[in-house]
């Protein structure tokens, strides 16, 4: 794989950040006594957590089109290289969500 060094690195930050977010988050989501701005934030923490199941299934199809198929016919192998990083990118993206959103919030 071409870039299994940021894939690798990818997957590690996005691992440290949910361990970070729930350490953050754990007691409670309430930062502002605002209901908007604390919905936001659970809606983010939400989809932080629930995204795990979806990257872990989509990243199974992406590896299963660059192994299996892509052995056989070369466009799937480059398709399942695209989805293998875009999901791994998009996890580290997903996993910082909501301290971004903390952080600008408070």
């Amino acid at each position: 794989m071409q870039y299994k060094k940021f894939i690798i690195s990818s997957i590690i930050v996005s691992i440290v950040l949910a361990v970070v977010n729930e350490l953050v988050f754990a007691a409670e989501n309430v930062i502002t006594n605002d209901a908007v701005l604390d919905g936001g934030l659970n809606v983010l923490v939400m989809v932080q957590k629930y995204s795990w199941p979806f990257a872990t299934l989509f990243m199974i199809y992406a590896l299963y089109k660059y192994y299996v198929t892509g052995s056989e016919i070369l466009a799937d192998k480059i398709v399942g290289q695209k989805m293998v990083t875009s999901i791994a990118l998009f996890m580290v993206i997903v996993q910082c969500l909501p301290l971004v959103y903390a952080f600008f919030i408070v």
